[in-house]
């Protein structure tokens, strides 16, 4: 057994105007520096990014950086990487354009430990424009300490803002265990990835009351945030990305409805703002139809106002009545994003 307490991994590419930043938090943590693991897995940059991770590595023994020579398109294969190259007991994640606050991996590690348990999530502040804010969810009606011993003890914390993976820490063993991975070539990795660890875990703990994490939220040029990036190969990968959740929960047998639902609501997004032609959204659309069809016109998205919440519902429910009216909301959509 080594002497770190968690792994941290951050999956890089072409991060070399913030990678400095996202390291330095996990530098600054509370927790001391010494007592984290660091692994960094690159996917090819073509930038500087190389250069920094090698000093990295030349400065600090706890620092290990692993280079693909080949870009994979998406974070999932480096880090299925860090997950199988770490040494700790405990593991955690990073974009590598996000930060840290200062007590992050001391209060997680100490709650996952305290605890016994299986998955630690906080809260998240949201980064936009230089202004900091918290991010508004099903969570803002919870207790501040969830205890579950099964997600299906509460449901509704299968809120797509719930799926996130870098605002948690993980036992290693869950993944180990269960057979957990990253799917390869898709988009909503992390949500089909938290949806296995949910699914498999006997505890789980939420600090409902505790932000730690800063999400940075990039809406410009080339390196805009991916959830920000509405272009076909994106939706192609969202596409494939919510079929791989469906099967999975088809496959064992989960019922989450609200779940299915809000997964749905962010796929649609997706397909109506994405600029690929009516007949290429068409295609995608009928792939999803049965679901689509089940969607219930009473489903209550708690993160949203009621009255948002019963346009959106008219508005599913009207798309998924056949062809033309996906066809009809397809093009009201296109003539007002021009």
């Amino acid at each position: 057994m080594n002497g770190y307490r968690l792994s941290i991994i951050i999956p890089t590419f072409n991060a070399e105007n913030y990678l400095l930043d996202a390291i330095e938090s996990v530098k600054n943590q509370t927790i001391g520096f010494e007592n984290i693991e660091l692994i960094l897995v690159d996917d090819n940059s073509t930038d500087n990014t190389k250069s920094i991770l090698e000093e990295l590595c030349s400065n600090y023994t706890n620092v290990k950086s692993i280079f693909l020579e080949e870009n994979s398109g998406s974070p999932s294969r480096p880090r299925n990487i860090g997950i199988e190259s770490a040494s700790s007991e405990y593991i955690m994640f990073l974009d590598n354009d996000d930060t840290y606050q200062e007590t992050f991996c001391e209060k997680m590690y100490s709650t996952i430990v305290s605890y016994n348990a299986e998955i630690v999530t906080c809260r998240n502040y949201d980064i936009y424009g230089g202004k900091i804010s918290k991010y508004h969810s099903i969570l803002d009606n919870k207790d501040n300490l969830i205890i579950l011993n099964s997600i299906e003890d509460d449901e509704s914390l299968l809120s797509t803002t719930s799926m996130l993976i870098w605002n948690k820490i993980y036992k290693k063993s869950l993944f180990l265990e269960n057979n957990i991975h990253f799917p390869t070539g898709t988009l909503y990795e992390d949500v089909y990835f938290n949806l296995q660890a949910y699914s498999n875990a006997n505890k789980i703990i939420f600090l409902n009351d505790f932000y730690g994490y800063n999400y940075h939220i990039r809406t410009e040029g080339e390196d805009k945030s991916t959830s920000q990036d509405f272009k076909k190969e994106n939706l192609i990968k969202f596409s494939n990305g919510l079929n791989n959740i469906f099967i999975y929960l088809e496959e064992n047998e989960k019922i989450f409805k609200n779940f299915e639902s809000e997964m749905l609501i962010g796929f649609t997004k997706w397909l109506l703002l994405t600029d690929c032609g009516c007949d290429n959204k068409l295609k995608l659309f009928r792939k999803f139809n049965k679901y689509y069809k089940r969607y219930g016109i009473f489903v209550r998205l708690y993160h949203i106002p009621l009255i948002q919440n019963i346009l959106i519902n008219l508005g599913i429910k009207f798309i998924s009545l056949n062809d033309f009216s996906f066809k009809i909301i397809c093009k009201l959509f296109s003539s007002l994003h021009k």
